[in-house]
C-alpha cells in the first residue's frame, strides 16, 4: 500500500473533516493510505474524525523530519507557496516522493509574465496536479495538460440524514412565519452582496415570501439589513443547515458563490447569482436548468427570476429535480475521489 501525505495548509476547516474521512476510506480500497497534515482543526464544529492526521507546524525542518521518518510515496500539496515550498520540492525531489498539486494553481488567472514563468516552473516540478472543475484546464500550458486532472470541489454529504422534523416544524423552530422561503446559508462577507438580494426582496412584493440568512457575521453586515420578512439566524453547520435548506424553497447567493451551491442543490433547491467573481463550484449551476444567472447589480431581474420560481411550482420542482441530479452526479463525493485515484495511478503508472 502507498502512503500519501496531503499536506492542508493551516486549519483544516470543519467542512473537510468529513471530505477527508469519505477520501481515505475510498483511496484506501486502492491501495492508497492517505495521511493528512495540517496545524489543526477547526473546532466550530466537531466531526469524528477516521482520516490518519498528523498535526504540525508547517515550516520546511518539522515537514522534513516527518517525510524522513515516514518516507511517503507521494505529497499532495494543498497549499499556496511558501518560504518552507522549494526546500521541500527539492527534499521530496531527491528522495523520489511524488509531488502532487491540488487546488485552483496560479496560472488560473491572468498574470505578469514574471509569475505565469514561475507558475510553469512549479507545474514542470510537479508529478501531476489536480484542478477543482474541468474549466480550469484550458489555462494550463499546454505540454502539462496530460499530467493534470479534474477532482470536482465538493462536500461529503453521503452521511447526512434527513431531519424527522417537517417543513413546518422547522419553521416554527426558527420562527419564519412565510409561506414561501428564500434562504441564504454560509458566511457573511460584502463580496456576497447580500445587500442586492434585500433589495431583490423588496421588488417581489410578496408578504408570503421570506428570506432567511444563516451563517457567521464576522465583518457586521447583518446590521445594515433590515425589512419586512427577513430572518436572521446566526451561524448553521451540519445537518441543522442541511435541515433549513431541506425546508426552504430557492437559494440566492448574489455573489462569490462557493462550496454552499453544494448544500443547495443537494436539498433540490434552484439557485440564483449574479455574474461576477465566483468560486470554481459555479460550474454546477446550470443557467435556466437547475437555478437562474442574472446579471452584476441588475436587482430587477433577480426580484423578477425569484417570483418566477416562487409562482411557479411546475418550473421549481423541474428545476429541483435538476439541482439533486447535479449533486448526486458532478457534485458527489465520488466524482471528486476518483480525480484523486486517477492522478495518483498516473504517477506511479510512470515509475
Amino acid at each position: 500500500m502507498k502512503t500519501v501525505f496531503l499536506l492542508h495548509e493551516d486549519t483544516i476547516q470543519h467542512y473537510r473533516v468529513p471530505v477527508y474521512n469519505y477520501l481515505s476510506d475510498y483511496l484506501r480500497k486502492y491501495d492508497f493510505s492517505l495521511v493528512v497534515v495540517s496545524e489543526g482543526i477547526q473546532k466550530t464544529h466537531a466531526q469524528r474524525i477516521r482520516f490518519q492526521y498528523v498535526e504540525i507546524k508547517l515550516r520546511f525542518m518539522p515537514l522534513k523530519r516527518l517525510v524522513d521518518e515516514v518516507k511517503p510515496d507521494a505529497v499532495i500539496l494543498w497549499a499556496k507557496p511558501h518560504f518552507y515550498s522549494y526546500p521541500l520540492f527539492i527534499r521530496l525531489k531527491s528522495k523520489n516522493i511524488k509531488i502532487i498539486h491540488w487546488g485552483h494553481r496560479r496560472a488560473m488567472r491572468p498574470f505578469a509574465m514574471g509569475k505565469k514563468l514561475i507558475t510553469n516552473f512549479e507545474h514542470w516540478l510537479d508529478d501531476a496536479t489536480i484542478l477543482y472543475s474541468e474549466q480550469f484546464r484550458e489555462h494550463v500550458f499546454k505540454p502539462f495538460r496530460p499530467k493534470t486532472f479534474v477532482a470536482n470541489n465538493t462536500l461529503n454529504l453521503t452521511e447526512y440524514q434527513p431531519s424527522t422534523l417537517s417543513r413546518e416544524d422547522i419553521k416554527l423552530k426558527y420562527k419564519i412565519k412565510t409561506r414561501k422561503i428564500i434562504v441564504y446559508v454560509g458566511r457573511i462577507q460584502r463580496r456576497r452582496h447580500l445587500d442586492h438580494l434585500v433589495r431583490a426582496l423588496a421588488l417581489i412584493g410578496l408578504d408570503e415570501v421570506g428570506l432567511v440568512i444563516a451563517g457567521p457575521d464576522e465583518e457586521g453586515i447583518l446590521e445594515g439589513l433590515n425589512g419586512e420578512n427577513i430572518f436572521k439566524l446566526g451561524p448553521l453547520y451540519g445537518e441543522e443547515a442541511l435541515n433549513l435548506l431541506s425546508a426552504s424553497d430557492v437559494y440566492c447567493q448574489p455573489g462569490a458563490i462557493g462550496l454552499s451551491i453544494v448544500d443547495a442543490l443537494f436539498c433540490g433547491l434552484p439557485v440564483v447569482t449574479e455574474t461576477g467573481l465566483h468560486g470554481p463550484e459555479i460550474m454546477y449551476l446550470k443557467d435556466g436548468i437547475n437555478g437562474f444567472i442574472v446579471p452584476n447589480g441588475d436587482i430587477a431581474q433577480m426580484a423578477e427570476r425569484l417570483r418566477l420560481l416562487l409562482s411557479n411550482d411546475v418550473l421549481r420542482n423541474d428545476f429541483s429535480l435538476a439541482a439533486r441530479n447535479e449533486a448526486m452526479t458532478s457534485g458527489h463525493i465520488n466524482t471528486m475521489c476518483n480525480g484523486f485515484r486517477c492522478a495518483l495511478e498516473y504517477v506511479f503508472r510512470k515509475t
